[in-house]
């Protein structure tokens, strides 16, 4: 029932409200693709979109596949590093409140990384206020705040010391034991976080919306913020749903690409 309420009947009402001139006050008119159609030629779209592409490309290489490693080379040292990194994963919880802390640690005037740049006599950086350093700001805190490193940490405790064993006495390298051992054992549960991360950072809205406000000059503004912005500030509710029907297409086509070329079992 749940799924029902929660799931398939807020997608059939979007289908419904998508080819509509909705109104919450004045009677609905049937407009057909007329919204969809608004967006062929509306050059929004197309910065909003190669934004959070560009976005979700450094998500995964920098915030998902680091972490993988991170995780691994943590097994190897003394249980109390691993316990210590496993709190540093732990604490930022709070993923607003992180946003914000970040937000002033950029501060180009206050901020921590530029008071650091001016103390080693470095010259100080625009870090949000520059168009070409603004998504990578925005970025970066993952690494500190990215809590799924301790599912890593919690999957790699669980394989067996066996196979570890049985690999060094055939006389395996430590890079092949992660090879032929680590990643096979952990291969599910990094298709399942890349699926996450996919789906998480194509809706990103927080971060921008927080930190940049889209800016300096669109170059962090996010699909998810132009959504917003159509439908609260232009009250445009059946534009907006139009919208996010065109970005869940957009997501699923990455979804199903992504089921394909990366299953949890190669074998299948």
């Amino acid at each position: 029932m749940a799924c029902i309420v929660f799931g398939w009947y807020p997608i059939g009402v979007a289908l419904v409200v998508a080819f509509q001139k909705f109104s919450v006050v004045r009677p609905c008119t049937y407009i057909g693709l007329d919204n969809f159609k608004y967006f062929i030629d509306d050059p929004t779209i197309y910065i909003s979109f190669r934004n959070i592409f560009y976005y979700a490309g450094l998500n995964i290489i920098l915030v998902f596949m680091v972490p993988i490693f991170i995780s691994i080379f943590l097994m190897e040292m003394r249980k109390s590093i691993i316990r210590i990194m496993m709190i540093l994963w732990f604490i930022p919880v709070a993923s607003m409140a992180g946003i914000i802390i970040w937000k002033w640690f950029y501060n180009v005037q206050y901020g921590l990384f530029n008071g650091i740049l001016r103390y080693l006599g470095f010259p100080e950086l625009q870090w949000l206020q520059d168009e070409n350093l603004a998504m990578i700001c925005l970025v970066l805190p993952g690494l500190i705040m990215f809590g799924p490193g301790l599912i890593y940490i919690a999957t790699l405790q669980g394989i067996p010391e066996e196979l570890y064993e049985a690999a060094h006495l055939e006389g395996a390298s430590f890079f092949q034991k992660i090879w032929h051992v680590t990643l096979p054992r952990i291969r599910p549960i990094i298709a399942m976080m890349l699926l996450l991360s996919i789906i998480g950072n194509l809706q990103v809205f927080d971060q921008p919306y927080v930190m940049t406000g889209g800016g300096p000059n669109f170059a962090t503004y996010s699909v998810v913020m132009y959504l917003f912005d159509i439908a609260f500030e232009q009250m445009r509710f059946g534009r907006a749903t139009a919208l996010s029907l065109i970005l869940f297409v957009v997501i699923m086509v990455f979804v199903i690409i992504q089921r394909k070329y990366f299953k949890e079992n190669p074998d299948i």
